[in-house]
């Protein structure tokens, strides 16, 4: 931006204070094409924080987070992994990881076990309290997934996830 504010072409001076006119700024904003209603990742937010409103509705009282049931889900459906590739494969970071698998010990749903292939390889399993558990919730958690998506229909629901794969990836 350039520190010289001088007369603009529609003829409006700069205020006294330096900033822009709104006019200059409604002008500017239609160059770029900006407008924060239409903006992809502000859209995707908006989602987000509906989605996870749902959640946290959706599961007062179980005591877990949206972040928890993704790795439930993901030792009910891989079985016992090392807390490495659970954090690849539901893309958490290590430091979000290991207080969220502390949690789930805690609660009674997950326990470390030795890997019987190396000795050296703590693996994450599900409790039988956590199969229990994880398969109370997922239909709950499916079930907020539907009411998310409710305002589309099933082909639009279906490109929609389609789409947003592939961004993610």
């Amino acid at each position: 931006m350039s520190d010289q504010i001088e007369e603009r072409a529609d003829g409006e001076s700069p205020d006294p204070d330096g900033r822009a006119s709104q006019a200059e700024i409604d002008r500017r904003l239609k160059d770029i094409g900006y407008v924060l209603e239409d903006h992809n990742a502000h859209l995707v937010r908006l989602a987000h924080q509906r989605g996870t409103a749902l959640f946290q509705k959706a599961f007062e009282g179980y005591g877990v987070t949206p972040t928890q049931v993704a790795v439930l889900a993901t030792l009910l459906r891989y079985g016992d992994l090392p807390q490495n590739r659970i954090g690849k494969i539901t893309a958490i970071d290590t430091a979000t990881l290991s207080p969220l698998l502390k949690r789930l010990e805690t609660l009674g749903l997950t326990q470390r076990v030795v890997s019987e292939q190396d000795q050296r390889v703590n693996l994450i399993q599900l409790t039988p309290k956590g199969f229990e558990f994880t398969f109370e919730v997922l239909p709950i958690s499916q079930a907020v997934s539907d009411e998310l998506l409710a305002p589309l229909n099933q082909r639009d629901r279906k490109r929609f996830i389609e789409l947003l794969k592939k961004i993610a990836r």
